[in-house]
């Protein structure tokens, strides 16, 4: 199972969006909106702070890439992470389920 990470995306000054992600979808959020912008659920900064206690998991399909290209744009997702199929996203996603499943609520994405 892959943890889910409440994350908070400060968009401007008076508008802050909770949103609910597994850790290898954080580069393409930091990237978006700036890596001071994107904050744990304890509203520090997750390169500064990490992404905090897990908050849900759930089991990641072998199609992530096609559902981050399909949300985030193939250019974005190619920018961040290269071509489909490259290592670096295989292993992002690979490192995730390594960690130690989540308690509490499952959620599925």
């Amino acid at each position: 199972m892959t943890p889910l990470y409440e994350i908070r995306i400060r968009r401007d000054a008076h508008t802050v969006t909770p949103i609910t992600v597994p850790e290898y979808e954080l580069p393409l959020l930091q990237e978006i909106f700036g890596i001071e912008n994107v904050h744990n659920a304890d509203k520090k900064r997750v390169d500064e702070a990490g992404c905090g206690s897990p908050a849900g998991s759930f089991k990641a399909s072998g199609d992530e890439y096609e559902r981050f290209c399909a949300k985030y744009g193939v250019e974005l997702v190619e920018q961040v992470f290269g071509k489909k199929g490259s290592r670096a996203f295989e292993k992002a996603v690979a490192d995730s389920t390594t960690k130690p499943a989540a308690k509490g609520r499952q959620a599925a994405v």
